[in-house]
């Protein structure tokens, strides 16, 4: 009985316990990663053909889900030297990986955002499959996935522990920031126009001054909605007595949305302000932006849970609620609305004012500036003057 014991509590017999353990978690994270593949491709092919989200909510999910299980494989390749690092190193990596790869085409091909996606899913599904014929081979495919057989024995290894770590730590993970560092710089100065920079020492706003023939001026001030205090001081301090001062902020006359925007938590996550605390410029103060009303259906859902986001961070309720709207097409609505639509009224308010002699301020959101400096060039105003401020700083976080 004795030696029953002792060869029950055997080390080695142990390991071999585990092994079914470790085929059920392999064999879960391969059937996630090809299922969430499915599902993203199937939600992005319906959409693409007949315009319908109806899988986008269950297709995210499960991307996030298989987000976080990549990561804990990852940390399982570390503990367990004997998982086949070639096969189960793509699974882990392949969804942050592809993510920050394909920014860039988020870029300079944002509107065929649907077909990047669907090339995103189609590679999840075929790195999927390709890892389970390298697991059988030319064998016919059978269940489970990654049978016990092929488990190694799970020992431990400080040396593998070591490698795969520093791997993540030293490579990975720099070589990632960096490249979605670039590519966000490079987003930035694509969208806006140069109105906003990226700098070592901060963000930086661009306020250019616009004239022509006739003595009219113009000056385009980017504004952002948290930052530095003296940032918003200094601006409103530059703005002349007698200008007309064409403010933005979207009203909700019949409470559509019903609820202020906070962004409170992110000021204080920068050790900033919010723009609406400190900046108080002088000059003639003219309402220059639309009413809620305007806005379709789908970007007042939007805007009530992105508010609601601001206000209370990631939550299980804001992350669910920010899923449900987050659907394939939604980005068109909400640059017609929250861009297109209010740069046209803007515009309309503008050529109005051109009548008065009072030079036209206008501090608005950086991502209205390109737009709107591209309509006062059509009519005939040029660039005279620029002048740069930071708006955040990185050394005050």
């Amino acid at each position: 009985m004795s030696e029953q014991s002792g060869h029950s509590l055997h080390p080695g017999n142990t390991h071999v316990n585990r092994r079914p353990v470790l085929s059920a978690v392999l064999n879960l994270v391969l059937i996630l990663f090809l299922v969430s593949g499915v599902i993203s491709l199937l939600s992005d092919s319906i959409f693409l053909l007949w315009g319908r989200s109806s899988l986008y909510p269950l297709a995210s999910l499960l991307s996030l889900f298989m987000l976080l299980a990549g990561f804990a494989t990852y940390a399982l390749l570390a503990f367990v030297p004997g998982i086949p690092k070639r096969l189960f190193i793509p699974l882990s990596l392949y969804l942050p990986v592809s993510g920050v790869i394909v920014l860039p085409l988020l870029v300079f091909c944002h509107a065929h955002l649907i077909w990047i996606a669907l090339l995103v899913s189609l590679g999840q599904v075929v790195v999927g499959w390709l890892v389970v014929r390298a697991l059988h081979g030319d064998s016919r495919i059978s269940w489970p996935l990654f049978p016990v057989a092929k488990i190694p024995t799970p020992g431990f290894r400080w040396g593998n522990l070591l490698v795969v770590s520093f791997s993540a730590l030293l490579v990975i993970i720099p070589a990632l920031l960096l490249y979605a560092v670039f590519t966000t710089k490079l987003a930035v100065d694509h969208f806006s126009a140069g109105f906003v920079a990226l700098k070592p020492s901060g963000i930086s706003m661009q306020v250019r001054k616009y004239t022509r023939d006739d003595g009219r001026m113009i000056t385009l001030v980017p504004m952002s909605h948290v930052g530095e205090t003296d940032f918003y001081q200094s601006l409103a301090a530059s703005f002349p007595a007698d200008s007309v001062v064409l403010m933005e902020g979207v009203s909700d006359k019949s409470r559509v949305v019903n609820t202020h925007s906070d962004y409170s938590k992110m000021a204080s996550a920068i050790g900033g302000v919010e723009q609406t605390k400190v900046f108080k410029p002088q000059g003639e103060i003219v309402a220059a932006d639309v009413d809620m009303s305007s806005f379709s259906p789908e970007t007042v859902a939007m805007l009530k849970s992105a508010m609601l986001f601001h206000a209370k961070g990631l939550t299980p309720e804001t992350l669910e609620l920010m899923m449900k709207q987050s659907t394939p097409g939604m980005e068109r609505k909400l640059m017609d609305d929250i861009l297109t639509k209010r740069n046209q009224h803007l515009l309309g308010v503008i050529r109005t004012r051109l009548a008065d002699p009072a030079e036209i301020i206008v501090p608005w959101g950086a991502a209205h500036m390109p737009e709107i400096a591209r309509e006062i060039q059509k009519l005939g105003f040029r660039v005279v003057e620029t002048k740069d401020y930071i708006a955040i700083r990185f050394g005050s976080w």
